[in-house]
C-alpha cells in the first residue's frame, strides 16, 4: 500500500519522523541523567539549529560541533555553549573562532604547541581568553597527544603558560570502536579507552593542574562511557536519527530518518533503478538498507541514481516510493537542504538543514 504522505513529497527526499525523533531525544536525555553525566550532543549529524534547540529543552548542557562555520550557525541561532571537538589550525579559522568567542563561549580542542601558538597569539590581540581541551589519542590515530605519558604533561604545561588560554578539560573520541558489533568487546575497549582519559587527568593532576572535566563517546560507545567513573560528559549525535549501522548496535533508538526514493525503471529479474543515487544518500559505512524490504539489496551506485536486487517476495513497481535506511546519516544530511517532516501520517513542515555545507 502506498502511504499518501509519499504522493506529497518529491524525490529524492530526505525524511524525519517526528515523533521517534523525539523518543530519542527523550530516551538520551533520560540516560545521562540517570548515570549522572551532561549531554552534549554532537550537532553534525542534524545541522539543524531547531532540532538542538529540541536537544537543550530536554536537558542538554551545550552542543558539539565539528567546524568553525556550524559553530557560526548555531550561535547566531541562540546557542552559548559550543564545543568544537576538533583542532582549528587554518588561521582563517582561528581569527573567526577568537571573534565568536566575543559573544559566545566556544571552547576548542588542541594537541601542537604550534596550534597553541597561533590560537593564544591571535586570542591576545583581540583580548579574548580561549577555552581549551587536551585531546587524548585514545586509539583512533588520526589526532591527540598519546595518554598518560610525559608528552601529554608537557603539552598541557605548555597551555599553561599561555595568556590566554585555559586549560579546562580533555577530550577523546573512540571513533576507532564504531565498526565493532560485539557487545562485550566494544564494551571492555571502550572501557580501556576511558581509563586512558582518567589516566592521564590523573598525571596531570599529580602535576598541578585541577583537570575535572573528560568529555568522549559516540552513539556506539555511550552506554559503557558513561559509566566509567571519571567521564562527566557524553558526545553522541547519530541517536537523534540512527541509521542502518547504529541498529546493530543498539535497539534504543528508533530509525527517525530516510530518503525517499522512487522507482524509475525495471531493469531484470527483481531488478530495479531508483532516482536515488551518491547525491542523495551516501554508502558510507556500507550499503543502505530499505524500511520496508529488509531482503532488498543495493547492487551499484551513480551519481543520480542506484540498482537494486529485491527479494524474490518483494515486488515493486515503476512510480512507487519507498524509504532508504541510511548507512550512515550524517553524511546524508549533509547533501540535503531541508528535512521533510512527517507526524501522524502526514507532512507538517519543512524544517531548513542551515548549517549544512558549513564545512570549514
Amino acid at each position: 500500500m502506498v502511504s499518501k504522505w509519499k504522493d506529497k513529497v518529491s524525490t529524492p527526499a530526505l525524511v524525519i519522523d517526528y515523533d521517534i525523533m523525539k523518543k530519542n531525544i527523550e530516551t538520551m536525555a533520560k540516560f545521562a541523567r540517570e548515570n549522572n553525566v551532561l549531554l552534549r550532543p554532537h550537532v553534525k549529524t542534524h545541522k539543524c539549529p531547531l532540532i538542538g534547540h529540541m536537544q537543550l529543552q530536554a536537558g542538554a548542557s551545550g552542543i558539539c560541533v565539528a567546524k568553525v562555520g556550524e559553530a557560526e550557525i548555531f550561535a547566531q541561532n541562540g546557542f552559548d555553549d559550543i564545543l568544537i571537538a576538533n583542532q582549528v589550525v587554518e588561521i582563517n579559522q582561528i581569527k573567526r573562532l577568537v571573534d565568536l568567542n566575543k559573544y559566545v563561549k566556544v571552547r576548542i580542542c588542541v594537541d601542537s604547541e604550534k596550534n597553541i601558538d597561533d590560537l593564544n597569539k591571535n586570542a591576545s590581540k583581540k583580548n579574548v581568553k580561549l577555552e581549551v581541551l587536551l585531546d587524548i589519542d585514545v586509539g583512533l590515530g588520526r589526532n591527540g597527544v598519546k595518554p598518560g605519558g610525559e608528552h601529554a604533561l608537557k603539552v598541557a604545561n605548555y597551555i599553561k603558560d599561555k595568556s590566554n588560554l585555559s586549560l579546562i578539560g580533555l577530550l577523546g573520541y573512540e571513533g576507532h570502536l564504531t565498526p565493532v558489533v560485539n557487545h562485550e568487546v566494544r564494551k571492555a575497549q571502550t572501557e580501556e579507552c576511558m581509563n586512558m582519559i582518567i589516566d592521564t587527568r590523573d598525571l596531570l593532576n599529580n602535576n598541578g593542574f585541577s583537570i575535572d572535566y573528560l568529555t568522549a563517546s559516540s552513539s556506539s560507545t555511550y552506554m559503557f562511557s558513561a559509566k566509567c567513573k571519571g567521564i562527566t560528559e557524553i558526545q553522541p549525535g547519530t541517536y537523534i536519527f540512527s541509521d542502518s549501522h547504529l541498529t546493530k548496535i543498539t535497539n534504543e533508538f528508533g530509525v527517525a530518518a530516510t530518503v525517499l526514493s522512487t522507482v524509475c525503471n525495471h531493469t531484470g529479474n527483481r531488478e530495479y533503478t531508483l532516482d536515488a543515487g551518491l547525491k542523495a544518500v551516501t554508502d558510507d559505512k556500507g550499503k543502505p538498507s530499505f524500511k520496508d524490504f529488509p531482503k532488498s539489496r543495493f547492487r551499484v551506485f551513480s551519481e543520480e541514481h542506484s540498482q537494486i536486487k529485491t527479494n524474490p517476495n518483494d515486488t515493486l513497481r515503476i512510480g512507487e516510493k519507498i524509504e532508504i535506511i541510511p548507512s550512515h546519516i550524517c553524511t546524508t544530511v549533509n547533501l540535503y537542504d531541508h528535512f521533510t517532516v512527517l507526524k501522524d501520517g502526514e507532512v507538517i513542515a519543512k524544517w531548513d538543514i542551515i548549517a549544512r555545507g558549513k564545512n570549514y
